[in-house]
């Protein structure tokens, strides 16, 4: 086996930790960066990974 960097996934949301989940179950490996529990948004109500949120964004 060759030795590899770490892929690097931004964002523990659901998208990211599926990813990295996916990546991980490949073989490779993964570092996984999320801002929280440091940082929060106001859409953020966890300091928790791939919480559901709703965005306003669409109207």
């Amino acid at each position: 086996m060759v030795d590899r960097e770490p892929i690097q996934v931004i964002g523990g949301g659901l998208a990211g930790t599926e990813a990295a989940w996916q990546i991980a179950r490949a073989g490779v490996p993964v570092v996984l960066h999320e801002m929280r529990p440091v940082h929060r948004s106001p859409a953020h109500h966890t300091g928790e990974l791939a919480e559901l949120v709703c965005s306003n964004s669409f109207g």
